[in-house]
């Protein structure tokens, strides 16, 4: 008999408890603990793609957010904007234009020769526009302070076209024609 043989017979229950106790264990690690940690391991990658998730989430409030703060900014300064410096009505923007614009051609020196005015509006725009054309006539320096002295008013004007000629041969006056525009609060009710 060998040693392995006779140890196996004189210590059968001890090596019978020792190799139940061994089975017992495989089964309870292969029934019990490797899945349950398995499962730990899904769980905790489950977590960390969540938490990856809230934190993309929180970026993307947190840019919603800085968005919608920002929006509300723009349309607070575009309501000023609307209700301080645009005049509220065509009324306002003739008020605006007419009398200023003949002041500032009397304050430089120049001679208006022909005013003329006409309002329009775009079909679906809140806003509507007061084109104004005016001819003027003077010497080329006290065009430029003109032109100076409206670009640096207040007032909202906007030069959209400037056309600079000779006058009559006659004399050394230069003409301008100018158009100007201001716009007005028009609302979504006003008429074209």
């Amino acid at each position: 008999m060998t040693l392995l043989h006779r140890i196996l017979q004189e210590k059968r229950p001890l090596v019978t408890i020792v190799t139940m106790v061994l089975a017992l264990d495989v089964g309870l690690f292969a029934f019990a603990v490797y899945p349950w940690s398995n499962k730990v391991s899904q769980a905790e990658t489950r977590a960390a793609a969540d938490e990856a998730r809230l934190g993309q989430a929180r970026a993307s409030y947190a840019a919603a957010s800085e968005a919608r703060s920002s929006q509300l900014f723009v349309d607070n300064e575009l309501q000023r904007f609307y209700e301080d410096v645009l005049p509220a009505d065509l009324a306002g923007a003739r008020q605006i234009s007419a009398p200023f614009l003949v002041q500032l051609a009397e304050d430089t020196n120049l001679v208006l020769e022909r005013r003329s005015s006409a309002p329009d509006k775009e079909r679906e725009s809140l806003l509507a526009r007061l084109r104004t054309t005016m001819e003027l006539a003077g010497a080329y320096e006290d065009i430029r302070r003109f032109i100076f002295e409206l670009e640096t008013a207040p007032e909202f004007i906007l030069i959209e076209e400037v056309i600079l000629r000779q006058g009559d041969a006659s004399n050394e006056e230069l003409v301008l024609t100018l158009g100007v525009s201001t716009y007005y609060w028009a609302g979504p009710d006003a008429a074209s």
